[in-house]
């Protein structure tokens, strides 16, 4: 039997997530929600954002439900899980009510705006018996699945230091240009680097401290370089900034240097992973699976929440791990001192 799935917000997240459930067999999308008269008639030209995943122009939605109101959307007895792609500062609201409602969630990243709001979030979902997913997508990315495989089995020995990037244009595609103020987001750090401490504290543990520097914009921090702390852990920094012009490539990379080889994965390169192992005169370059990450995250939440089971793969207490990591690394840099977690 098909779980299904009402997406909340037609943006570049919603719009990608729609196309992702027609992929997956055991998924139905049955309904849509946005404020937008516009996105709820099927034109998606403006859903755009910094990677092109396909799903912007026209869709038929003449088969689906359509409501502009939550409160509407969340009394359809229908509907089993809520997938949660509207602005940060609405995540915690919209995912408390969509549990209460009995309602199953997947809520993109980051999880809230505040490590308060996660927390409202987690014990909502505990109350509700309900399942509580959020898109941490990188744990879906084929390349980093590869990179997380690296670190566990050993085979090139202990990673010595790292360093994960994300750099974009300054996004000027949002509803009300909403992402631009860092009470509604978190600023690039929150947004659009939290990805990247994710995928720290995934690869390699919850950091004991962490020491930062930030570039400051008119309404938020548009700029930031972490450098994170273990006692006996690896050199490891990440670096996230949108405040690039219009024409920059988004761009995502990660470098691991281990004991016996260096790995580098950008997406502006191609092979897009490169293995340099120590002796050797070239690099290699491993199968990366044709997957698109965005889909595979949905197909996992599907089959969790098919079974009843947690999603193991993106628990929440983790995504509000991300939300409290960012939180420290944005008080280092305006404080000038490291923070102990």
């Amino acid at each position: 039997m098909a779980v299904n799935v009402a997406v909340v917000g037609l943006g570049m997240m919603g719009t990608t997530h729609f196309r992702g459930y027609q992929e997956i067999p055991e998924a139905r999308v049955v309904a849509v929600c946005d404020v937008s008269g516009k996105k709820l008639s099927g034109d998606w030209a403006e859903a755009a954002g910094n990677i092109d995943t396909g799903a912007a122009g026209r869709q038929d939605l003449s088969s689906l439900k359509t409501y502009s109101d939550l409160t509407d959307l969340l009394a359809d007895d229908s509907v089993d899980l809520v997938d949660l792609c509207v602005p940060t500062f609405q995540h915690a609201d919209f995912t408390v009510r969509a549990l209460e409602a009995g309602k199953h969630v997947m809520c993109e990243k980051p999880m809230g705006r505040t490590g308060e709001e996660c927390s409202r979030m987690i014990q909502a979902a505990e109350a509700a018996g309900r399942v509580l997913a959020v898109g941490h997508v990188l744990r879906f990315w084929p390349e980093y699945v590869l990179l997380k495989e690296m670190i566990d089995d050993g085979r090139y020995g202990k990673v010595t230091s790292a360093m994960l990037t994300r750099l974009s244009p300054r996004p000027g595609w949002t509803w009300e240009n909403w992402i631009l103020d860092e009470s509604h987001s978190g600023g690039a750090p929150m947004d659009l680097h939290i990805h990247d401490a994710d995928t720290v504290q995934w690869f390699f543990g919850r950091p004991a401290r962490v020491t930062a520097v930030g570039a400051e914009e008119a309404k938020a921090m548009g700029h930031i370089v972490a450098t994170y702390h273990w006692p006996d852990g690896p050199a490891v920094a990440a670096e996230g900034g949108w405040d690039y012009p219009a024409a920059f490539p988004f761009r995502m990379e990660a470098g691991l240097v281990f004991e016996k080889a260096a790995v580098a994965f950008s997406t502006m390169t191609s092979p897009t992973l490169a293995v340099w192992e120590e002796g050797a005169e070239e690099p290699v370059h491993p199968d990366v699976p044709a997957a698109d990450g965005y889909t595979e995250e949905l197909r996992y939440v599907i089959g969790c929440v098919d079974r009843g089971e947690a999603p193991e793969r993106l628990p929440a207490e983790e995504a509000a791990s991300a939300v409290a990591l960012v939180e420290a690394e944005v008080q280092a840099a305006r404080s000038g001192e490291a923070v102990t977690l």
